[in-house]
């Protein structure tokens, strides 16, 4: 791989994390979900325990849930190249939300930091995308942790 290649890589999937936060940020769950491979998998940074398996599965989460005033802060992009149609990555996440209404300004319930590691492909049309993405919370401050309950079987793509 040429430092020119390494430097395309960086730069495609670098910017992955901030387009999956402005989609998710802005409900745009079709968006979203073609950042990721149809067979992705992708583990919630609540719930690290329970991957979805899918790119439905995945727009299926962002487009079942009920309207929410949020913003995810994405930093610290790495990307590390490993071939040419393959890199991993990690970047942090600083998400706040306000469930009571999608009118700004809102005051946040809560500041949650954590992080994603990723596993990027270069699918057969030559778009970078999320093949494996799985978050954790890492810190909270100013609310408690959500309790969502367990998504099922059926809805994370196990049935």
């Amino acid at each position: 791989m040429t430092p020119d290649q390494r430097l395309q890589i960086e730069h495609e999937c670098g910017k992955l994390p901030t387009l999956f936060a402005i989609f998710a940020d802005a409900g745009d769950h079709v968006g979203l979900a073609n950042l990721f491979t149809e067979d992705c998998v992708f583990a919630r940074p609540f719930q690290p325990e329970y991957p979805f398996y899918g790119r439905d599965k995945v727009q299926a989460i962002f487009r079942d849930r009920p309207p929410i005033l949020v913003r995810h802060i994405v930093t610290n992009v790495l990307v590390v190249p490993i071939n040419e149609r393959e890199a991993r990555g990690t970047n942090y996440l600083t998400m706040l939300s306000s469930h009571a209404s999608t009118e700004m300004p809102q005051e946040a319930g809560g500041i949650y930091v954590g992080g994603f590691n990723d596993d990027y492909v270069r699918d057969e049309e030559g778009k970078w995308r999320f093949a494996r993405r799985f978050g954790y919370i890492a810190l909270y401050q100013g609310g408690a942790m959500p309790d969502i309950p367990p998504p099922s079987d059926e809805a994370r793509g196990l049935t």
